[in-house]
């Protein structure tokens, strides 16, 4: 069940136009980083995959996703995992009831949000920790739940947006070694955006890299 961007084009308005253009697609065993230097829209083309652009009326291309176009959709709808550079969590929830929310969303009932995510939790070394509030986590351990949250309730494809660079460098290899391992449980479309060539080179099965094609105005393009 690939994940794929066709004919991606839109025009982000400022002090110099930047016109970005995307052609690419991602298989289930592929963890594929987006590269591209500071500016070039790499957030752009990440919020469009995510359903979260909002000129998205003004967004020409399709999102295709296990075979069907879902560009039209909604976030919550498209089945893909979010993982951002902050994490987020819901104070009023506990760790185990954030985890489970993607579950609640679609409807899961209590016995069975807690039956699928507590191995998880587990996993990720916050078993002891499910009826706690998730502000006294650590920052590594709010990403940890972010993590959970994005996958517990097994989506199509999984999005990460620099998530680990807020972190010092020890953690982050330590969360970099638990993507890995959650991925090759999950078999999902993986993409992921990073600053990091080492966290890239570590991380991705391949890389796709902007182009610059030219600079009045300037169009960036990503191809793979």
């Amino acid at each position: 069940m690939p994940l794929e961007v066709r004919g991606f084009k839109k025009t982000v308005p400022g002090a110099s136009s930047l016109e970005l253009r995307a052609e690419f697609l991602i298989q289930p065993s592929e963890r594929v980083v987006l590269s591209g230097p500071s500016g070039s829209g790499k957030t752009t083309l990440f919020r469009f995959i995510a359903g979260l652009d909002p000129g998205r009326s003004a967004t020409q291309g399709e999102l295709r996703l296990a075979g069907r176009a879902v560009q039209h959709l909604p976030p919550e709808k498209r089945e893909i995992g979010l993982v951002f550079q902050e994490p987020i969590v819901f104070p009023a929830l506990s760790v185990l009831e954030n985890a489970a929310f993607g579950l609640k969303v679609r409807g899961v009932g209590r016995d069975e949000r807690r039956a699928l995510v507590i191995p998880w939790l587990e996993r990720v070394g916050l078993g002891s920790k499910l009826e706690s509030d998730p502000d006294l986590l650590s920052g590594g351990e709010k990403q940890r739940l972010a993590l959970v949250r994005a996958i517990a309730w097994e989506p199509k494809a999984l999005l990460l947006d620099e998530p680990f660079s807020a972190l010092d460098p020890a953690l982050r290899e330590d969360l970099g070694r638990l993507v890995l391992e959650l991925h090759q449980k999950l078999t999902i479309p993986l993409l992921m955006v990073t600053h990091d060539p080492a966290e890239a080179e570590r991380l991705g099965t391949r890389q796709i890299v902007c182009r610059v094609l030219s600079d009045v105005p300037r169009v960036h393009e990503w191809r793979g």
